[in-house]
């Protein structure tokens, strides 16, 4: 399992996807549309029960759960 630095990515949220590729497909896409490329303001770490997206800024994370959680 790959682990995030903290100082870098200090925010997160945790997705329980349903095994739907569409969903995640959805999800990427608005990020890359709202935070720019991957890496640059948000990051992913895929697990086999949940993904869990990291961000830089917290304001990011709480829009984020806004919209997806």
């Amino acid at each position: 399992m790959r682990v995030l630095k903290k100082e870098l990515w200090p925010s997160k949220v945790e997705l329980d996807l349903d095994q739907s590729q569409t969903k995640l497909v959805e999800v990427e896409t608005w990020l890359g549309e709202h935070y720019g490329p991957f890496k640059n303001r948000w990051n992913v770490v895929y697990q086999w029960d949940h993904t869990v997206f990291y961000f830089r800024q917290g304001t990011d994370a709480t829009m984020f759960s806004l919209r997806w959680v």
